[in-house]
């Protein structure tokens, strides 16, 4: 076992709380900051530079006057496309100062520029912005392409302005941000969030899971996601200290993530279930002298939690000081700001075992729940409501399998258009958020199965794409996080699409080997296991698995399979 040092660190102990953060902007958060708070911005190599609060609220004033120079205005959007940088952290910042609304899209996934292009231009057309600010590269790539003006991040910097009228600050109410969703199940549509709920959703996280304004956050998390942008958003208005790096850096070498934590000792970090998987194989791999007992919470939450790999990372980096109770399960979706539940650091994570049918026994219309062991993503933040309904509105008892429906401060009021009003769509009623993922309350905690429109039903059961993936993913040979299953209603069988390691017999030998692992574990066989060409697995922006979009290219014959078995 390594050896782990004593932490040099203060231990905070203050956390946020929602009564306090509330009547301010964001730019008046970063004037209410301690002293010595602010950013410490990465780069690629992780050399540090350093912005304090009150002279990164300067530089945020100097931005958005050089925005304003460029034509924006309070209330408009202006597009950002950048790695997150110092450049681009002062840009947002400058945006939030002005009153505009930032609007970050995703970095290219793919190496197809037109695809890319099309994308963004998609994006634009439902954000209608007054301006694109991007890199100098971008700038080129999307001179004359796109309908809207476009500026570098160096020119926006470099930008010359005169003193001119005094900029007021802007309301807490103004909206802060156009966040997409993430586009599993659907196309990615842009939910309106206002500043007072970017920082008083945090608030309430920070208030349910222990952490607040003495806190050091390190974070690479894409700003283009409601996880990343929200959180330092957040973060950053109540005063906590944050240590940000590119989000390239991260899947490039991501063992930085920890090291990180451990350099400057981290007390708060967020990312989704497969980051802290592959941490843990990094540190397994190449044992680092990591000290990690100074993270207090460590939010898991943006995806499907595996309980079996939540053990697996707590045995490898525990040994580093990464304590039992740091992990915080977490659910939320863009359309609640962020945080719907969280755990509470003080406990460990809590894992409720399968029981069969949840529906046996409950009220009317309940589902069955998925086989394998599922996580608690703990009770609602403080201020928010979950319950659980059947397909008629009905409330069902606790354990009982239904949707979730949530409502809250952090709710938005709906989808934004193209004119730049807002669309409530049957999604919201009478204050209520029906959220698509069905789950069930257990002792007062929110148990997520799955997403309501990814399972299928057989013979009276609910199969759950889950329960293949991570079975499958389980499987030596199998890329972590590059498995998609979906169900063929008509067959009401499921498919399983992943990626390999392995090649030829090799590759012919793992998909009989996935194969006889679900057969072996699950109730119901899948009809079909393919293998296809890494990289090509349909995902979002944000590395989410799109199973939909995997069963079209299926149906269609649009995979690039390499193997598979029946």
């Amino acid at each position: 076992m390594a050896e782990v040092a004593v932490a040099s660190h203060p231990v905070p102990n203050r956390s946020f709380l929602v009564s306090e953060a509330s009547g301010y902007s964001i730019s008046e958060g970063l004037l209410k900051a301690r002293a010595g708070a602010g950013l410490t911005v990465l780069g690629a190599d992780l050399s540090p530079s350093r912005i304090g609060y009150d002279e990164l609220a300067e530089l945020a004033e100097q931005a958005a006057r050089a925005l304003r120079a460029k034509g924006v205005s309070a209330g408009d959007r202006v597009c950002l496309l950048s790695p997150t940088t110092k450049d681009l952290l002062i840009t947002l910042f400058g945006i939030w100062r002005l009153g505009a609304v930032p609007v970050v899209l995703p970095r290219p996934q793919r190496t197809d520029a037109e695809a890319f292009v099309e994308e963004v231009r998609r994006r634009i057309k439902a954000a209608a912005p007054v301006l694109l600010v991007t890199t100098e590269k971008s700038a080129e790539l999307f001179a004359g392409r796109v309908a809207v003006p476009t500026v570098s991040l160096r020119q926006l910097r470099t930008c010359t302005t005169a003193p001119g009228a005094e900029l007021p600050m802007p309301s807490p109410d103004s909206i802060g941000l156009l966040q997409f969703t993430s586009g599993t199940t659907a196309l990615s549509r842009a939910v309106p969030v206002t500043q007072a709920q970017l920082i008083g959703n945090i608030a309430a996280v920070g208030e349910r899971t222990g952490f607040g304004p003495d806190h050091t956050y390190v974070s690479w998390l894409p700003l283009y996601h409601d996880m990343g942008i929200v959180s330092l958003a957040g973060v950053a208005a109540g005063g906590a200290h944050s240590v940000i790096m590119a989000t390239e850096t991260f899947m490039q070498q991501p063992a930085c993530w920890m090291r990180t934590i451990s350099d400057y000792g981290g007390t708060l970090t967020a990312a989704p279930n497969f980051a802290y998987g592959l941490a843990a194989k990094m540190q397994a791999l190449r044992p680092a002298a990591l000290n990690l007992s100074g993270l207090r919470v460590a939010i898991n939450g943006a995806e499907a939690i595996d309980a079996d790999a939540l053990a697996a990372t707590q045995d490898v980096l525990g040994q580093y000081g990464f304590g039992a109770d740091a992990m915080c399960p977490m659910y939320g979706l863009a359309e609640a700001t962020l945080a719907v539940s969280g755990s509470d650091h003080a406990s460990p994570v809590r894992v409720v075992a399968p029981v069969g049918d949840r529906g046996e026994g409950g009220s009317p219309g309940g589902q069955a729940a998925p086989t394998r062991p599922l996580v608690s993503c703990g009770r609602p933040i403080p201020g928010t409501e979950v319950r659980i309904s059947d397909p008629e509105g009905r409330a069902l008892s606790a354990g009982t399998v239904g949707e979730v429906f949530v409502k809250g401060p952090g709710v938005t009021p709906g989808y934004w258009t193209a004119g730049g009003q807002v669309d409530s769509d049957d999604s919201h009623q009478d204050g209520w958020l029906a959220t698509g993922d069905l789950g069930f309350l257990d002792q007062g905690e929110l148990v997520i199965c799955g997403r309501l429109k990814d399972m299928v039903i057989v013979g009276g059961r609910n199969l759950y794409p889950e329960d293949y993936e991570m079975v499958a993913e389980r499987v030596p040979g199998v890329r972590a996080g590059n498995v998609v299953a979906f169900s063929l209603p008509d067959r009401e069988r499921m498919v399983v699409v992943a990626e390999g390691r392995s090649a030829g017999a090799d590759l012919e030998a793992l998909c009989r080997h996935v194969m006889d692992s679900l057969c072996e574990t699950s109730e119901h066989a899948p009809y079909e296991v393919l293998f296809i060409k890494p990289g090509t697995l349909p995902k979002t922006s944000s590395g989410k698995r799109q199973r939909q979009a995997a069963r079209r290219l299926y149906e269609q014959g649009g995979l690039d399979v390499l193997h598979s078995v029946r």
